[in-house]
Order: C-alpha cells, then sequence, then structure tokens
C-alpha cells in the first residue's frame, strides 16, 4: 500500500478519499478524513479528546479463543486517560485500538492524525441503539505506518468486531464482503439513525493517484458492515 506525505488533516492525509454521501442533509467525507456535516443532525457535541492506547495482547488472545455466542455483557472497564470513550478489537487482523469520540468543528469532523486510533462520529447512535454507527479510520500514513482500519478489506462474512464501550462489551459480526466503493458514490445508509442496529467501519483504498509535492490521496472507500451477533 502506498504512502503519501504528511499534510494538514483538513486538506491531505490517509483516511477518507473525497466523496460526498449523499442524503437529505448531504454529508462529505474530504481527503484526510474529514467530514463535512450540513445539519444531518442537532445532538448536543461532546469533547473526548485524543489519546493514544494499543493492546495487541488483547486481540491476539480473542483471536486464540472459541467463538463467542453472546451479544453483549459486561467486561473490566480500565481506561488509561480519562476521557477515552471505547476500544475496537478485530480478532482475525489481531489488530485492538482506542476509539475516539469525533464531533465537528466548524461543520468538520476530522479523522484522529494518529492512524492507530479509531474515529466514532459522535453524531451517529452508540453501538446497540436504532441505526449505523460510524467508525472511521485512516489506511495508514508516512512515518506512521498501516492505520488500525487499514486491512478492514480483508474482512470476511463471520468474523468478529468487539467493542469495549467503557466497560459495555458487544460482539459484532460482519455480515457482507467489504465494499469497495467509488468515491462520487452515495451512501446515506451511513448516517441513518433508524432501523437494526449495524456497526460500519470505513477507511479509504483504492487506485492511489500521487500528487506531486503535496503527497495524494484513494479514489475509493472501503466499507464494512457487522451485524450484533445473537445469542
Amino acid at each position: 500500500m502506498r504512502s503519501h506525505s504528511r499534510r494538514k488533516i483538513d486538506r491531505q492525509g490517509r483516511g477518507l478519499p473525497t466523496r460526498v454521501l449523499a442524503l437529505g442533509a448531504s454529508l462529505a467525507i474530504i481527503v484526510g478524513g474529514v467530514l463535512t456535516y450540513e445539519g444531518i443532525h442537532n445532538s448536543p457535541q461532546q469533547v473526548i479528546h485524543r489519546i493514544i492506547v494499543k493492546d495487541h495482547k488483547r486481540a491476539v488472545e480473542l483471536a486464540k479463543a472459541k467463538p463467542i455466542t453472546n451479544t453483549t455483557h459486561l467486561v473490566p472497564w480500565n481506561p488509561t486517560l480519562p476521557n477515552q470513550v471505547a476500544t475496537i478489537t478485530i480478532p482475525a487482523l489481531k489488530v485492538s485500538a482506542p476509539i475516539l469520540a469525533e464531533g465537528p468543528v466548524n461543520g468538520e469532523l476530522t479523522i484522529p492524525a494518529d492512524v492507530h486510533n479509531v474515529g466514532w462520529d459522535e453524531q451517529t447512535p452508540t453501538p446497540g441503539q436504532p441505526g449505523v454507527t460510524l467508525l472511521a479510520g485512516h489506511v495508514n500514513w508516512v512515518g506512521q505506518g498501516e492505520g488500525a482500519m487499514g486491512a478492514i478489506g480483508q474482512l470476511v462474512p463471520g468474523d468478529q468486531v468487539i467493542l469495549n464501550w467503557q466497560g459495555h462489551e458487544t460482539i459484532w459480526q460482519v455480515s457482507s464482503k467489504p465494499t469497495l466503493s467509488p468515491n462520487t458514490v452515495a451512501h446515506p445508509w451511513l448516517f441513518s439513525n433508524h432501523g437494526s442496529p449495524t456497526l460500519a467501519l470505513v477507511t479509504c483504498g483504492g487506485p492511489f493517484t500521487e500528487i506531486p509535492g503535496v503527497g495524494g490521496s484513494y479514489a475509493d472507500n472501503v466499507i464494512v458492515e457487522a451485524k450484533p451477533v445473537q445469542s
């Protein structure tokens, strides 16, 4: 996977390529992992500071464990910083990473600059609530290597995603093959707050266009959909 030089997050980077995800109140995902809102939600914003926490040992242990059959249970919650909101573990990829709540600033939602972190669009539902919980992260970045979400395109139906949301652990299962979608294609379902609980993982992928002196961008988004595991 190719890399490009680091730029300000709101211009150029390792996240989601330029795309418009059209719905009643449109939303655009800009190169560098910026979500631009135009009145999608009216919910209050919550400020959660960035953290840098990884637990690869936990991911390896889960990857070797027997299949998990329950959909949710309580587990110890020991955040290393007061404002940690959650962690995501993907056993098949041996990845565990912090989830940071990211809200709009001047109409933009910024994906964490550290590629080892994952951003939760805090204006989408929390896991288990009706609608789609949207998690997004950079695929990679020069000087940082592969991001926590960098290999989600390798997931297959049946793979598990485990969220520890402040001690409330929910188990999700990839429900379909990852979608590689051109950045001009609309996916309004990603921002729904109605219907059955769904988890959406998003990063960038596809062809990489190099821009001399700037870096470059990916042409597509990689989208993975997951559903709660039933007991």
